[in-house]
């Protein structure tokens, strides 16, 4: 019965088992990701009266003969509207800290995942490597008594075996690092396809951003501007507010009823305030001011990111030209290992010394390539495409 149900759960166990691909990562990274909300904005209504005053005097100190005023200066709608506009402009300020850190987390996920795919590719070759010294050792061991025989190279490939066994041990911390990280450490990673340089190539070839490209103004530049619009909104709807105030007055009491009065007054403000039309000319330098710095700015960032394209498409170029030195070495030492073997007989140790150079440069051609990739991620990262609100996995061909 035990056995049945073992086997009954049997495939709900190895589900649990199964293996995480890119986008399962990046699925579980995204759902991790905790971002604090803005608080959300209080409803304010902002009043017809502007301000109340109330005064009273009396005559030559007589408590009992006092005049009173109460004076109101109203808002106009106008005056409101602007004022609710600003307000909810202010209120709807751009989150840019919480952007920036979903970029920098959007970033660390790709930077994580393309760690895991290279820390996997050197581990392999190191094995594969270590397998050759292995080999070689054996091949130098047996020839221990001939003539043939260099106690040297021994001990020096004693030593390299030694450094590699450091080298893998030092991979397998980071790799246990970033799964632990993630929280993965249970799982099976499957990386599947994974972005090549010739696929880095053509998206810069078939995206490059020249000088000339439009490009949209970013989100706090374009906050700031409305913000000043609606604060010169705001200030021009005062200058034209036309009636400044409404005045009650009432003069008493008396001890004679026909000196008692109630008045009623009304003021009309046109406004020909210098500190005001200051206030006007602050606003619109401070306006073209930002337009200048944005301006600037979009240069600035247009210039860094070709500066950034040339540089990675010349380092592209110098990889892919080292690829082919590779490539092409190891095919001419293995022709070249062929003819020996068939004047002069087998040579184990040519063989392994010629698998042990082209996995040596293997390893050399993997730290330029993960050089690559994290350029490339950087590239993206400052362009701003990689923190669009749709996420794009940019690690997949």
């Amino acid at each position: 019965m035990r056995l049945f149900i073992f086997f009954l759960f049997l495939p709900f166990i190895c589900f649990t088992q199964e293996t995480i691909n890119a986008t399962q990562f990046f699925a579980r990274g995204l759902s991790n990701f905790k971002q604090i909300e803005k608080p959300a904005g209080k409803v304010v209504n902002f009043p017809w009266v502007d301000k109340y005053e109330f005064r009273t005097e009396t005559r030559d100190f007589d408590l009992k003969e006092q005049e009173y005023t109460l004076r109101l200066s109203p808002n106009s709608s106008k005056v409101r509207n602007a004022q609710k506009a600003y307000y909810e402009e202010m209120r709807n300020a751009p989150d840019i800290d919480g952007q920036e850190i979903y970029c920098d987390y959007i970033s660390s996920l790709h930077i994580d995942w393309s760690s895991l795919f290279f820390l996997n590719e050197r581990q392999k070759n190191l094995n594969r490597l270590l397998l050759v010294l292995n080999d070689k050792q054996a091949t130098y061991e047996k020839m221990m008594g001939t003539y043939e025989f260099d106690p040297e190279k021994l001990i020096k490939l004693k030593t390299e075996k030694n450094d590699l066994e450091i080298a893998l041990h030092k991979l397998k911390l980071k790799w246990n690092y970033l799964l632990t990280k993630h929280n993965i450490q249970d799982q099976t990673i499957a990386f599947g396809s994974f972005i090549n340089i010739e696929n880095i190539s053509e998206y810069l070839e078939n995206n490059t951003l020249s000088p000339g490209t439009p490009e949209t103004i970013d989100v706090e530049t374009a906050h700031k501007k409305e913000l000043l619009l609606k604060e010169i909104d705001l200030e021009l709807s005062e200058e034209k507010r036309l009636i400044d105030f409404v005045q009650l007055k009432y003069n008493g009491p008396h001890a004679d009823p026909l000196q008692e009065r109630v008045s009623v007054g009304l003021g009309f403000q046109l406004s020909n305030s210098s500190s005001k039309k200051l206030k006007m000319q602050e606003l619109q330098i401070e306006q073209e001011e930002l337009d200048l710095k944005a301006a600037r700015n979009k240069q600035e960032k247009q210039e860094n990111l070709i500066t950034l394209e040339n540089k990675l498409q010349s380092d592209i170029q110098a990889f892919l030209h080292f690829q082919k030195i590779i490539q092409t070495e190891r095919m001419q030492l293995q022709d070249l290992s062929r003819k020996i073997t068939q004047k002069q007989g087998v040579s184990p140790l040519l063989l392994l010394n010629i698998e042990e150079r082209y996995l040596t440069m293997r390893t050399k051609s993997l730290d330029e390539q993960e050089d690559l990739i994290k350029d490339y991620l950087k590239y993206l990262e400052q362009s701003g495409i990689m923190c669009d609100s749709s996420f794009v996995n940019y690690l997949q061909p």
